[in-house]
């Protein structure tokens, strides 16, 4: 008589390697969900940051092509209609100040022309602002 030899069970289910793989496969699509807007946010204000940057390099490339005669003390704004990229950044402002130069830093009255341009903006509850700065001299660009 032969004797039956018991066959391997087949074995159903998951096992627990298996298990922790999804685990882990899971957390991680949650952790990029999560993250996801933060990621949006940060972009979305580099986009800003990077307009404001552009605006402000712009007023003072279009102040350095102005003879220094004609550079003139004063405070303009920045409006939508001067520069169209204002009314990308939201709530935005800006503003150019053509001044003499401080006496501390121009010891030896020489004619240079501080011009300072500031713009601001409201992101997401959140103000930004940059300022840029040069000195402007006679005899300088487009002298």
């Amino acid at each position: 008589m032969k004797k039956n030899k018991p066959t391997a069970l087949k074995q159903a289910g998951v096992s627990l390697i298996e298990s922790l793989m999804i685990i882990v496969v899971v957390s991680a699509v949650v952790m990029l969900l999560v993250n996801l807007p933060n990621a949006m946010n940060l972009v979305q204000k580099s986009k800003h940051l990077s307009l404001a940057r552009e605006i402000a390099a712009k007023q003072i490339e279009d102040k350095r092509s102005i003879n220094y005669i004609n550079l003139v003390n004063s405070t303009t704004n920045i409006t939508g209609s001067e520069d169209l990229r204002m009314n990308s950044l939201p709530n935005s402002s800006g503003q150019v100040l053509v001044e003499d130069c401080d006496p501390s830093i121009c010891t030896n009255n020489e004619h240079i022309k501080k011009v300072t341009v500031t713009i601001n903006w409201k992101d997401n509850n959140k103000y930004g602002a940059i300022t840029l700065k040069t000195l402007i001299g006679e005899g300088g660009l487009n002298q």
